[in-house]
């Protein structure tokens, strides 16, 4: 095999395609990523066996042939090079990266020993814009669970049907949904619950694509792109009835500057217990002081303007779940939606965005 890759596209494949490779595996074929170069042009392809990658990359086919070589090797090899063009060949298992006058030669694996790659069998599919589907992943995914024990709860729930997408993620503590409004046509409705590393991988590859292509199957998932493939197993469910714990009487409105309290949260946190990193939530007429106080590090307030009409109350937030939510929202403007300092709020944009519907629950800290 002999192909050559201009140094920049090569780079980027090779980060993208590193983030499917495990850092640890008991299988050592994992730890690799396939370099197919054919009549159809140059291919690399990475699989955890839950997630499988494959990604066409520009280049010229000298000698066609294939070998596996140490993913996360050839990653550091091609980011410390400089140049304009790669030269990738093999011989006797033994891969030599070529540029200007670097050379390496690394020892490779046999291209047998790389496990097939799945082949989605989808019941439903279809296309959307890459910035939207990015955008909806982007505003539930930081809310999933890393609790084992409850394997639904660590993915994202997709619930699709023809008038569009809501996507759920919640780890008990918070939730968060978004649904964005599509025609979707005659989609038959499908609840499937998607891992994060999935929408991890996807983030890596939808930049610069000008469609996506979804394809549901009953186990699988898949994202076709130009230039790209992702398949994905799914987590088994159900995913719990979410509806159930999202308040329906929390009838205080507070609303605030998204910026100014992002900000506040992060300045005033610092001082914040290490473990639960609460801050306090003062809230009175048309202002809200933060507050922290802490034995061992001392105390921090700061005060912000706010329009608020309700009773006055004092509610303890994690800091980092309030920051969280604060990335996601693209108005200027938040809403919190209150009822008793010991009930979960609701956050919602200050103003409503095209085709998007944003809603976050977060549940209080107890003060202490």
């Amino acid at each position: 095999m002999k192909i050559v890759v201009p140094l920049g596209e090569l780079t980027r494949k090779l980060n993208a395609i590193s983030s499917v490779v495990p850092a640890k595996t008991t299988m050592p074929i994992l730890s690799t990523v396939l370099v197919d170069a054919g009549k159809d042009g140059i291919r690399f392809a990475a699989t955890d066996l839950d997630i499988s990658v494959t990604s066409r990359v520009a280049g010229t086919v000298e000698e066609p042939g294939k070998i596996a070589a140490p993913a996360k090797k050839l990653a550091e090899i091609v980011k410390s090079l400089s140049g304009d063009d790669v030269t990738f060949s093999e011989t006797d298992g033994k891969l030599t990266v070529t540029c200007g006058r670097s050379r390496f030669v690394v020892n490779g694996r046999s291209a047998e020993d790389f496990p097939k790659l799945p082949q989605q069998e989808s019941t439903s599919f279809f296309s959307i814009d890459p910035v939207l589907l990015i955008r909806l992943v982007s505003k539930t995914a930081y809310a999933v669970s890393t609790d084992l024990t409850r394997p639904a709860l660590c993915g994202v729930l997709w619930d699709v049907d023809r008038s569009g997408i809501t996507m759920v993620a919640t780890d008990g503590h918070r939730l968060a949904k978004v649904r964005g409004k599509l025609d979707l046509g005659d989609m038959a409705r499908k609840n499937v619950i998607v891992p994060p590393k999935a929408l991890s991988t996807l983030r890596h590859y939808a930049e610069g694509e000008d469609q996506i292509t979804v394809r549901i199957g009953d186990n699988s998932i898949s994202f076709d792109m130009e230039e790209s493939s992702i398949y994905s197993r799914l987590l088994e469910g159900p995913f719990p009835s979410y509806e159930k714990v999202i308040p329906a009487k929390n009838d205080k409105e507070l609303v605030i500057d998204r910026g100014r309290l992002s900000a506040a949260t992060r300045r005033v946190s610092i001082l914040s217990d290490a473990l639960t990193h609460q801050v306090i939530f003062s809230i009175d007429k048309d202002r809200v002081k933060l507050y922290v106080t802490t034995q061992e590090l001392g105390e921090a307030t700061e005060e912000i303007d706010a329009n608020y009409g309700g009773d006055a109350m004092e509610i303890g937030y994690n800091a980092a779940y309030i920051q969280d939510i604060m990335k996601t929202i693209e108005s200027d403007d938040v809403v919190f939606k209150l009822d008793r300092p010991d009930n979960a709020g609701v956050v919602e944009p200050g103003s409503p965005e095209e085709n998007v519907e944003q809603l976050c629950i977060v549940m209080p800290l107890r003060i202490s």
